[in-house]
């Protein structure tokens, strides 16, 4: 049986994500952290695992701490379905993204590199999302059906939206500094 979204990471990103998108009774979640009272309060199914969460999911959300985000990729990929999109909204670099998306890829999963281009609240599903990789137009439709509105891709190559977040970053930080 298969489910239609998957989160990975239940912070301020994926409880948002959840919350905005009407993801009651539709969305499977694991954390690393216990959040049962949370995941009841949100409608959200909460899962012991990442294998559980991921299991015949048809998109698998990921929003961990950059620490974790390979990590998460790597664990998604011994429990993801064929095909599967894994929507990967970490902020880290590019060879980051780039790893992950080779363990999601040999597993039969479809990678797409999803850079978070504004801070999740306000905006919500308004948020900015950039879309890179073989995968980002399917990417690009999985994450439309969820509610996101504010959707661009950028490029075929994994690695290309974190690119330009990352240069992004520098220069307004650098414009900040001066």
């Amino acid at each position: 049986m298969t489910h239609p979204i998957t989160l990975i990471g239940y912070g301020e990103a994926g409880r948002t994500f959840a919350r905005a998108g009407g993801w009651e009774g539709a969305a499977r979640v694991f954390d690393l952290k216990p959040l049962d009272a949370l995941y009841a309060e949100d409608g959200v199914c909460g899962c012991g695992s990442s294998a559980d969460a991921v299991a015949g999911a048809s998109a698998i959300v990921s929003v961990v701490t950059a620490d974790q985000a390979l990590v998460a990729a790597q664990e998604a990929a011994r429990a993801i379905a064929p095909d599967a999109l894994f929507l990967d909204m970490n902020s880290v670099a590019p060879q980051t993204k780039r790893d992950a998306a080779m363990a999601i890829e040999t597993a039969g999963g479809r990678y797409v590199d999803v850079a978070v281009m504004s801070p999740v609240n306000p905006a919500r599903m308004a948020v900015p999302l950039f879309l890179s990789g073989p995968h980002a137009q399917a990417g690009l439709d999985a994450l439309s059906a969820l509610g996101f509105t504010n959707l661009r891709i950028v490029g075929d190559a994994v690695g290309r939206a974190s690119t330009i977040k990352m240069l992004r970053s520098v220069m307004y930080k650098g414009i900040e500094a001066l």
